[in-house]
């Protein structure tokens, strides 16, 4: 009798009262099975589920848990922060073992996603997304929230710091890159902000308002990439509305562009907050909102990002089947929301092989990412006499000042802030280097960081400061200056409120300049800043945006030559705030933003308007030079074959270095405006001292195309476009040209 009961508990399993309703799952019933594919499995699911349960699906059931169905073995995904690193929330750990007690969170803190696209190194991006996954997994994590792909519109957008910078294409080949390595993992990544969140300013209610060509050039094709060659598990969509609707209910982006035009088969998850209606957001395309209905306290613990009477509890059960009842909602429509959780579910693998805490976070080999990562995205911007790298035969004292010297500047603020467990302050990384030179170091405030400290903020501390630096730096044989912003001023939730730095900091910079003619300035910021009052003083700048924990270390390799610099900017620095194409429709009026700029975003304005930024899209300088030759085309003459640059790259100098080779392609006979030229293709090649290397990049049909909004649909003009060659957008070596046929 005990042989036939325990017989029949293996064929009938997990029955149990759901909503009042009982119903039974066989052991071996076909979703269960991890030989088949992963929509057939979903597709099996979903028909054992109740109305009430499919429901259910549709909200979180926690601040970082989507909802499990215990009856079925549905698994909740566990969600962390990103896309910086796993983060601890507001302070607390938003993350809890099996057990449900907090786990103490010391993961590894990379480089801010503007750091990383001035690495221009995909396979890096791919490792640090690689990385990330493993410290998720090992805190029993499903989810991390990124990778953040929007464009930097403006130089005030409070995450600027997260995205990629300013070109659709950079921001596609490392939004791809993060994805698989994330992926790659059996992690869930979330792409985001879908779409055009390109301000924090009223970030619940603006609407930016875009002409169909900028939207498909510039802000979509990071997101479109994600999903079709990354192949990307979730989308999670922003706050603002597009073009006079919530992105969260928007038929239009959600249904018709990601999920038919683009192909998209995973699901869409709500940002936090960001949900507005129930039948129009399902009926959108929302599949999952966060945190969903019930927990209220958390999202009142973060009462910043929280619209008035926009609690969430849009997408809770009791909701979702009323409409569905009411005939609002179909429920072929709730069965697409739910059949998308259900695959990612089973792609992921956490169905059959959940999470568990324990693992290693914060390994030498994470931290490694993370120092190249740092490193690689310091960007030379300026090296007059050949200051750097600063060298035991000339130089015996560094003072090093400023409000960014001593503490280390991980990260911008918000759902990105990753607290490690240590990092390196440029301070702490310029005295470990300097010591092995036996090289004095001194140090000096020279000013408080805005609104950090009120003590260091007063006049007389301010002025006592100031005369600290200056005694230092007329002491030394080189000045290090580090200026920026920090979490509080530069943060997810509101946009920074000046292109200048903080108060104090440019009045710094030029005394420490009147008494050390040996100045290097290093800004230490995720945004552009204004330069004009010290610039030209300057012998020596280095951008070294915010550098996660390794940033300090980074700098130091770069400040001493240990490594060279190889950093490109990712975003065009403007001399001014003014001088921005979106500078006359920012924030915008009775909340409405209109992107009157069209696709001329960035270098495109710059370059096409001649109009002279402080330094250009692209640019970087190095210890060494490097020289390009021999561009060739083939063919010359294409139809639909894609198109071959090649070129030779030589390390013309004396040192060891990395050059990141651009391609832009420029049509003139194009039927419609187009901007001067566009970036297509990029590589970054490591060459030793005298050493050549011949490079080869690809250009297919759509490097040569544009978004037509009478056909709604990329054309490319047959004629003669040319194949530009540079090292920036303002500094074009090579240039061939290439026919293209109908």
């Amino acid at each position: 009798m005990r042989t036939l009961f325990a017989s029949v508990l293996s064929v009938i399993c997990i029955a149990s009262v759901n909503y009042g309703y009982t119903q039974t799952a066989a052991a071996d019933a076909p979703y269960r099975n991890p030989k088949l594919s992963a929509d057939a499995r979903a597709e099996d699911l979903l028909k054992r589920m109740t109305l009430e349960e499919k429901a259910t699906m549709l909200s979180g059931s926690s601040w970082m848990e989507s909802a499990p169905i215990e009856r079925l073995g549905i698994p909740p995904i566990h969600m962390a922060d990103g896309p910086l690193g796993v983060r601890s929330w507001m302070g607390s750990s938003a993350i809890t073992n099996s057990a449900n007690n907090p786990v103490n969170i010391e993961s590894t803190s990379f480089p801010s996603g503007i750091a990383m696209a001035a690495a221009w190194n995909p396979a890096l991006v791919e490792r640090e997304g690689k990385a990330i996954a493993e410290e998720v997994k090992a805190l029993g994590r499903d989810m991390i929230l990124g990778p953040t792909v929007n464009i930097n519109r403006q130089p005030l957008w409070g995450r600027n710091f997260e995205g990629y910078g300013e070109d659709p294409y950079l921001a596609s080949r490392l939004g791809v890159a993060y994805i698989r390595g994330v992926q790659g993992e059996g992690v869930i990544p979330s792409v985001k902000h879908f779409d055009a969140n390109n301000e924090e300013f009223e970030r619940h209610r603006i609407n930016a308002v875009i002409d169909e060509r900028a939207l498909h050039e510039i802000y979509l094709p990071a997101f479109k990439a994600a999903v079709q060659e990354a192949g990307v598990w979730t989308v999670m969509s922003a706050y603002n509305k597009l073009n006079g609707t919530y992105c969260a209910e928007n038929d239009e982006l959600l249904n018709k562009i990601l999920k038919h035009e683009f192909g998209f088969k995973g699901f869409v998850i709500s940002d936090w907050g960001s949900t507005y209606s129930t039948a129009p957001t399902v009926n959108a395309g929302m599949d999952l909102e966060m945190p969903g209905g019930a927990p209220l306290k958390a999202m009142l613990a973060r009462p910043q990002t929280i619209l008035s009477g926009n609690n969430g509890g849009w997408l809770e059960a009791g909701k979702v089947i009323a409409e569905v009842k009411a005939g609002h909602i179909t429920e072929t429509t709730l069965d697409d929301n739910v059949r998308r959780i259900l695959r990612v579910i089973f792609l992921s693998g956490i169905f059959d092989h959940p999470h568990a805490s324990g693992g290693l976070v914060d390994t030498p080999e994470q931290r490694a990412v993370a120092l190249q990562g740092a490193t690689e995205g310091i960007v030379l911007l300026k090296n007059e006499r050949r200051l750097l790298p600063i060298e035991a035969a000339r130089v015996r004292s560094i003072a090093v000042i400023g409000p960014n010297a001593a503490v280390a500047r991980t990260g911008g603020g918000g759902s990105s802030l990753v607290r490690p467990k240590q990092a390196t302050s440029p301070l702490d990384g310029i005295r470990s280097r300097a010591a092995k030179d036996q090289i004095a170091v001194s140090y000096a405030l020279g000013v408080g960081m805005e609104g950090e400290d009120p003590v260091q903020d007063s006049p007389e501390a301010r002025e006592k400061a100031r005369d600290e630096a200056i005694a230092a730096a007329s002491k030394a044989d080189v000045a290090v200056v580090i200026v920026g912003r920090y979490f509080k001023n530069e943060s997810e939730g509101f946009d920074v409120k000046t292109m200048y730095l903080p108060t104090g900091q440019d009045a710094l910079i030029e005394a420490v300049e009147k008494v050390n003619p040996h100045t290097v300035v290093v800004l230490n910021t995720g945004d552009p800043v204004t330069m004009a009052a010290w610039l030209d003083a300057t012998p020596a700048l280095l951008d070294m945006w915010y550098g996660g924990q390794e940033g300090g270390a980074a700098l130091a390799s770069i400040l001493f030559g240990d490594a060279n610099p190889s950093g490109k900017l990712p975003v065009t620095l403007p001399k001014r705030f003014e001088d921005s194409p979106a500078a006359a429709n920012y924030p915008g009026r009775d909340l409405t933003v209109h992107y009157a700029e069209g696709i001329y975003v960035g270098y495109r304005y710059f370059d096409t308007k001649n109009i002279e930024p402080a330094f250009p899209f692209g640019f970087g300088e190095s210890y060494t030079t490097f020289a390009y030759s021999g561009l060739k085309v083939t063919p010359h003459v294409s139809g639909n074959q894609p198109v071959e640059v090649s070129l030779q790259v030589r390390n013309s100098g004396a040192r060891a270095g990395a050059e990141v080779v651009e391609v832009y392609v420029h049509d003139d006979h194009a039927k419609i405006d187009r901007p001067v030229h566009e970036l297509k293709d990029f590589a970054r090649v490591e060459l030793k001292p005298g050493e050549s290397k011949t490079i080869a990049l690809m250009l297919d049909r759509a490097a040569f195309s544009y978004w037509n909004p009478t056909t709604k649909a990329w054309q490319a003009d047959p004629g003669t476009f040319e194949v530009q060659v540079g090292a920036s957008s303002r500094d074009i070596r090579l240039r061939a040209h290439v026919v293209l046929e109908q």
